[in-house]
């Protein structure tokens, strides 16, 4: 193997300590030169910054417009778009008014107003993320800001950073102005308002169990718990997040359905389907089976790795001997030996695991059917008491989110829940390491089209599944 330079095409050396020294030496100046070329960009970009043009990127309610002479460009500068301009105060004017940031997301996506471009990222609608930005961005009041971020490098990786506030550069821009000084101002002390009553709402961690694994089957947004109405009693229900802070524009689906009964449901599926007692032996035995093979098919190969550890050991010992005898160190003589331990050393190891492998992996084997006969015990009650070891558990078992569908029963409106469950990664996650001694996990899975009472177990396929007595399993 061999490394070259890029530009040139010349091979890197490092023969001797001349040739190391180039090395260095041209590395530096590489650095260098590296750090000059940042530093003019950085004083371009300053001085246009200064000038109140535009350093790069777009904002929502301005247009980039190149200047240029004849056909050289000069500039870029930022032109107030009033189209966007005009929803740009609308923002402003409702959120100083006292609505919220859904209210307005709403409002804009009823009225399909163009969303600001977020490339593949969008969904091409509002969010309130995107309002949350706009309402902190001072360019809408005539003033930019710029430098309050940079690139940097940290371990060999460039990553952006945050400046302090003395670094930054503020320009007034009247020509920039969208909103007024008064409306600015009004927004910020909300927001400072709003901020104050919801100290300490923020980072904290999911609080039921499907927050964050399951998935609208409409729109792709995310499932949230929210207060909803059943009868005459209030309680937290499941609905698409989308449909709550985006609107029906963005997701028709007005579905809610209780937190404690679709918790109940798939627990229940779970506990009857997938970790039972019955499918947690059989994947046990399963994989005792597999592993004996492994171990039977390993001893076969004891006879040549024994024959080939010897020969390595005498061909040790005799080129040890010839260094001995040497008024020289031949260096050719010492790599040899250095091979010869490293492979000796990988041959050792193979030996001594395949020798051990019959009794560690019974003694396993027997500690984990008392411990998954243990837990599936206690399945019901972690689910229902420790949300944080459920969500765990969950995540284990299902590949991907669970993907919840509105569709009408004859008992209302219901969700139908699908999931690929696979028992092979919640053995792994949570009763240790299931690998046959080639290091490969050994997944059980349940068949999709199989009654759920009486689950496959079918190494080669996952499951997809409604639970029973809640949404019902829809077959075409």
């Amino acid at each position: 193997m061999a490394l070259y330079y890029y530009s040139s095409g010349e091979r890197v050396r490092l023969d001797d300590a001349t040739a190391k020294f180039m090395v260095a030496a041209k590395t530096f100046a590489a650095e260098l030169e590296r750090e000059k070329i940042s530093s003019r960009t950085h004083e371009h970009l300053l001085t246009k910054a200064r000038r109140g043009l535009n350093v790069g990127g777009r904002a929502f309610g301005y247009d980039n417009v190149e200047r240029k002479d004849h056909e050289r460009r000069v500039h870029v500068e930022y032109v107030i778009n009033q189209d966007q301009a005009e929803v740009v105060q609308f923002i402003f004017a409702e959120y100083a008014n006292g609505c919220g940031l859904r209210a307005i997301v709403k409002e804009l996506n009823r009225r399909n107003v163009a969303a600001p471009r977020a490339g593949k990222r969008g969904t091409g609608s509002w969010s309130t993320s995107a309002i949350h930005a706009m309402l902190r961005r001072e360019r809408y009041r005539g003033v930019l800001v710029w430098n309050k971020r940079e690139k940097t490098y940290r371990k060999g990786t460039k990553v952006r950073i945050s400046r302090e506030a003395c670094d930054w550069t503020r320009v007034e821009v009247p020509s920039l102005r969208i909103v007024s000084d008064e409306v600015w101002f009004a927004v910020q002390e909300q927001i400072g308002r709003n901020k104050n009553e919801r100290r300490g709402a923020h980072g904290r961690p999911p609080r039921y169990l499907l927050s964050g694994l399951a998935r609208c089957g409409v729109c792709g947004g995310p499932l949230t718990a929210i207060n909803g109405k059943f009868g005459n009693e209030t309680v937290k229900a499941y609905t698409c997040a989308y449909h709550r802070d985006r609107g029906s524009k963005v997701c028709p689906s007005s579905i809610r359905r209780p937190v404690v009964a679709v918790n109940a449901a798939v627990a229940d599926w779970i506990h009857a389907n997938v970790l039972n007692e019955e499918v947690l032996l059989e994947t046990l035995h399963r994989l005792r089976v597999r592993l004996s093979e492994r171990t039977h098919a390993t001893n076969a190969e004891l006879p040549n790795l024994e024959s080939e550890t010897k020969r390595l050991r005498t061909e040790i010992a005799r080129l040890v001997k010839a260094l001995a005898h040497s008024d020289e160190a031949p260096h050719a003589v010492i790599e040899a030996i250095s091979e010869r331990q490293a492979e000796l050393a990988g041959l050792e190891a193979r030996l001594l695991a395949a020798k051990a492998a019959p009794e560690a992996i019974s003694l396993e084997i027997r500690r984990l059917e008392l411990e998954a006969n243990k837990r599936v015990a206690n399945l019901r009650s972690v689910l229902d008491s420790n949300p944080a070891e459920a969500r765990k558990l969950m995540r284990s078992l299902f590949n991907g989110p669970l993907v919840c569908t509105p569709t009408q029963t004859p008992d209302g409106p219901r969700f139908k829940i699908e999931g690929t469950a696979v028992i092979g990664n919640v053995l792994a996650g949570e009763f240790g390491a299931f690998c046959d001694p080639s290091g490969q996990r050994v997944p059980i899975a349940t068949r999709p089209g199989d009654s759920f009472d009486s689950p496959s177990l079918d190494p080669s396929v996952s499951n997809v599944a409604s639970p029973r007595g809640f949404e019902p399993l829809l077959q075409p």
